[in-house]
C-alpha cells in the first residue's frame, strides 16, 4: 500500500505491527488488517489503519461497533483495543496510534479487492462509515 497516487497525495506508508493480508487465500485474521505509519513529516496524518474487505463483503458490525469505527479501534465493550492487537502488544506503540485516532491524525480505509484482483481503496469516518475514495 504504497503506490505513486499515495507519494502524490502526501504518504510515505511504512508498515507496522503485523503484517498485512496480501490476497484472498491469506487466512482470516481477526482485527486490523494493515497498519502502516505515514513517514513524510509534512503530513498531517501520521497513521493509516486499513481493512481488507474481499469481493461482496462488507463493513460488519460487531460487540463493539462498527468495523473500523473509534469503538471498534478501541474495544469500546470488550475492552480489548484491536491497536494494542495489530502492534503485537507493544502498549507504547499503541498509546502514540491511539493518541493520533483522538488528534484526527488517522486515516481509515476500506480496501475492496474484486474477484480479479483489483483494489479500489475508500475512505471510513469515525462511525465506520464509507465517505468518498482515498487518497
Amino acid at each position: 500500500m504504497n503506490n505513486q497516487s499515495l507519494k502524490e497525495a502526501g504518504f510515505d506508508l511504512k508498515p507496522v505491527g503485523k503484517s498485512a493480508s496480501s490476497g484472498i487465500n491469506d487466512k482470516i485474521v481477526k482485527g486490523i488488517d494493515g497498519l502502516y505509519e505515514n513517514a513524510n513529516a509534512e503530513s498531517k496524518i501520521k497513521y493509516v489503519i486499513d481493512e481488507a474487505k474481499f469481493g461482496s463483503s462488507q463493513l460488519g458490525k460487531t460487540k463493539d461497533g462498527r468495523q473500523m469505527s473509534n469503538d471498534w479501534l478501541n474495544g469500546a465493550k470488550t475492552r480489548k483495543s484491536r491497536i494494542l492487537m495489530a502492534v503485537d502488544g507493544d502498549a507504547k506503540l499503541a498509546s502514540k496510534i491511539t493518541k493520533a485516532l483522538q488528534d484526527q491524525e488517522v486515516e481509515r480505509v476500506l480496501s475492496k479487492v474484486d474477484s480479479s484482483g483489483n483494489v479500489k481503496t475508500f475512505r471510513i469516518d469515525a462511525k465506520g462509515d464509507i465517505i468518498g475514495e482515498w487518497p
